[in-house]
């Protein structure tokens, strides 16, 4: 194990690839104008238009978090089909309120634009089920709205999301270009927490205030391997002090020599992480997790209550997707500081594609 040490990101910059085509590998602070996988070129570009429908795959993801609940959902496009999910958890009684998954074909009823950050326009809509996140060219906050009838929800109560997550304030996003090994070519992922909330959450029969709780966002875009695997760790909440904190931790995904998306983000700084490492039992994904880095500024353990499952064999396409959503407990540090957690909420994923 190595020590914590201080790392400084770059800027972003202003588009995916050179004037040459190769990608601007690396992992950035700022958001990126456009994930413009278009500019790449040579070997970093699917030669066909068939590489190219079958290797994009783009997602946004919205986690937003108080002391009373977990709620998020998420647009996937992966090009021949498109899918979406929303969940929602009662913190006091510790109980999933909503569960509910939709699949879809491609077309004009799925959109996840390929502004990450400023213009970004992600929506998925279905009978029964209409969810989207927005953000103007101009505007210093992402609207959201999710609602899917009782039709859909499989229960009496609807689901009901409208709000807002203020960007302005906040730290920085964080962006990573990477290379994908095997047969893919390069992905773009901007991640972004510790952004405060506002609105309304309706579910379960429940109605619930979203002011003053802590939210994130994943935007990811690229050319993806064929098989994909990966585990991950998101957290929305605060410390002791009210300070909002956010946490981001990815293994077997967007790691090389050249990336690293693993980040801390406390009050209105973003701090870089060493490698990340999960420790937890496949087979058993309600029992304990426990999380680390290298640099030894993450120790936590993450405690599921509710696991949102996505599991699909299409033989040729099979999907294995769990995201348990739950507390993290453990500590902290960052810039010459420990920090204790107990019950922050977030999420942990184990994922395994061939797509």
């Amino acid at each position: 194990m190595t020590p914590e040490r201080e790392v400084t990101l770059l800027p972003v910059p202003a588009s995916v690839a050179t004037a040459t085509g190769e990608p601007r590998f690396g992992t950035y602070q700022g958001e990126l104008p456009e994930v413009d996988l278009q500019r790449l070129a040579g070997r970093w570009a699917p030669a066909a238009a068939r590489d190219r429908l079958l290797k994009r795959k783009r997602w946004h993801y919205t986690l937003a978090a108080t002391q009373e609940v977990v709620a998020l959902f998420a647009v996937v496009d992966v090009g021949y089909s498109s899918n979406a999910f929303a969940v929602a958890l009662d913190l006091k009684t510790r109980k999933a309120l909503c569960d509910v998954s939709f699949l879809g074909v491609p077309g004009p009823l799925v959109e996840v634009s390929n502004k990450p950050g400023a213009g970004l326009a992600a929506s998925f809509r279905t009978l029964g089920g209409r969810m989207s996140a927005r953000r103007g060219l101009e505007d210093e906050h992402y609207q959201i709205h999710v609602d899917v009838s009782r039709l859909r929800t499989g229960s009496l109560q609807s689901f009901q999301w409208n709000g807002t997550m203020m960007v302005a304030g906040g730290p920085p996003a964080l962006t990573v270009i990477a290379p994908v090994p095997e047969d893919g070519f390069v992905n773009v992922t901007q991640k972004r927490a510790g952004m405060l909330t506002s609105g309304t959450l309706e579910a379960g029969g429940k109605r619930f205030q979203l002011d003053g709780g802590v939210a994130g966002t994943d935007y990811t875009q690229g050319y993806l391997a064929r098989h994909t695997a990966w585990r991950w760790a998101f957290m929305a909440g605060r410390l002791p002090d009210g300070t909002p904190v956010g946490l981001n931790l990815v293994e077997g995904f967007n790691e090389s020599s050249q990336v690293n998306e693993n980040a801390l983000w406390l009050g209105d700084r973003l701090i870089p992480l060493g490698r990340a490492h999960f420790e937890y039992n496949r087979e058993d994904l309600m029992g304990t997790w426990r999380l680390w880095t290298d640099d030894r500024a993450v120790d936590l353990s993450f405690q599921p209550l509710h696991v949102h499952r996505e599991h699909h064999d299409f033989k040729v396409v099979v999907s294995q997707f769990a995201q348990p959503i739950g507390l993290f407990s453990g500590t902290l540090r960052a810039e010459g500081r420990t920090y204790a957690l107990t019950d922050v909420p977030g999420v942990t994923e184990d994922q395994d594609m061939l797509w």
